[in-house]
C-alpha cells in the first residue's frame, strides 16, 4: 500500500503583501501542516500540490513558499493553478526565464504520476494545451503497464449547465475524456474549487480537496459564501483502489477526549 498527502490552494503570499489574503494566515497554515505530516507514521511516501501556490504569482511569494518546502524531505511534485504565473515559477524553482507550462511524469515505485498545467494566463476557468494532450497520448502509451495518477488544478466540467469558471472548459475535457478511454486511471487529483469532493467521472475518481485557504458555504443559494475552512488530504492506494481521509486544520476543533490507542482495544465500550 502507497500513501501519498494530497495539499492544494495554498494561495500563498510573502510577508510584504498587503491584500486582503494575508488575513488567512497562509504561511501559519502551511507550518501547521508540515508538522502534522512529519508526524505521521510512516511516513507519506510523497505530497501531490495541486495548483495555486501562491496567491498572485510573484516572485517573493515563491521564494518564501519554497523556503518553507525545503523543510520537509518527503518528495514533492507541484502543478500551477489559475492564480500562479509560470513565469515567476520557472525562475525559482526551475531557475530558468520561461513561460512554458508545468507538464511532466514522475514514475513512483509502480505507479505513473503525470502532472498536467490548465493555468491560462487571465483565466479562472482551465484549459489543456495541444502539448500536453500529444504529451499525455505518449506518455499513456508508453506506461500502459503502470497504474496512472493524473494531477492537474481544474476539474474536468462534469455538467454542461455548471459555471464556466469552476472546471476546465468544454473542448478540454471532451479531448480528456477520449485520451483517457480504457486507460488504468487510478484518480485525477485537483483543487480549484474550495470544497472537498469526490466525484467520479467516466468511472474516474476525481478527487478534490478545498485546499489550506478557505472554503464555500454550500448552504446559501444566494451568494458565495467564503468562511473558514482548511483541509488537506491523505491518500492511501490499495489493490482495490483509491481511499482518501480529509485531515481537518482549520477552524481547530475542540478536544472532548483523548484516548490511548494502545488501550483502547481493551475498552469496555458501554462506558465510552
Amino acid at each position: 500500500m502507497k500513501r501519498f498527502i494530497h495539499l492544494t490552494d495554498l494561495h500563498f503570499s510573502h510577508k510584504d503583501k498587503t491584500q486582503n489574503e494575508i488575513y488567512f494566515e497562509t504561511r501559519q497554515t502551511i507550518l501547521d501542516v508540515l508538522i502534522k505530516i512529519k508526524k505521521l507514521k510512516p511516513e507519506p511516501e510523497f505530497i501531490l500540490i495541486s495548483g495555486d501556490l501562491t496567491n498572485t504569482g510573484d516572485v517573493k511569494s515563491y521564494q518564501a513558499l519554497q523556503d518553507i518546502l525545503k523543510q520537509i524531505s518527503i518528495p514533492i511534485y507541484i502543478a500551477l493553478g489559475n492564480h500562479d504565473k509560470r513565469s515567476s515559477f520557472n525562475k525559482v524553482f526551475k531557475k530558468i526565464n520561461s513561460k512554458k507550462p508545468l507538464f511532466y511524469n514522475q514514475i513512483l515505485k509502480g505507479l505513473n504520476l503525470i502532472v498536467l498545467d490548465t493555468s491560462v494566463q487571465g483565466k479562472i476557468s482551465g484549459e489543456i494545451c495541444e502539448e500536453q494532450f500529444k504529451f499525455l497520448n505518449k506518455n499513456l502509451s508508453q506506461n500502459k503497464n503502470l497504474p496512472s495518477i493524473i494531477m492537474m488544478h481544474h476539474p474536468p466540467k462534469f455538467n454542461k449547465n455548471s459555471p464556466y469558471w469552476i472546471s476546465l472548459d468544454e473542448e478540454s475535457t471532451s479531448k480528456l475524456t477520449s485520451e483517457l478511454v480504457n486507460k488504468d486511471i487510478l484518480a485525477i487529483i485537483c483543487g480549484h474549487i474550495h470544497l472537498n469532493q469526490t466525484n467520479f467521472w467516466h468511472g474516474i475518481p476525481v478527487i478534490i480537496s478545498n485546499g489550506l485557504y478557505s472554503t464555500i458555504d454550500l448552504s446559501n443559494k444566494d451568494e458565495m459564501k467564503i468562511i473558514e475552512g482548511k483541509s488537506f488530504n491523505i491518500c492511501h492506494i490499495r489493490e482495490n483502489g483509491i481511499g482518501v481521509t480529509v485531515v481537518p486544520i482549520k477552524p481547530k476543533a475542540k478536544v472532548f477526549k483523548s484516548l490511548n490507542l494502545k488501550k483502547f482495544k481493551n475498552l469496555n465500550l458501554k462506558k465510552f
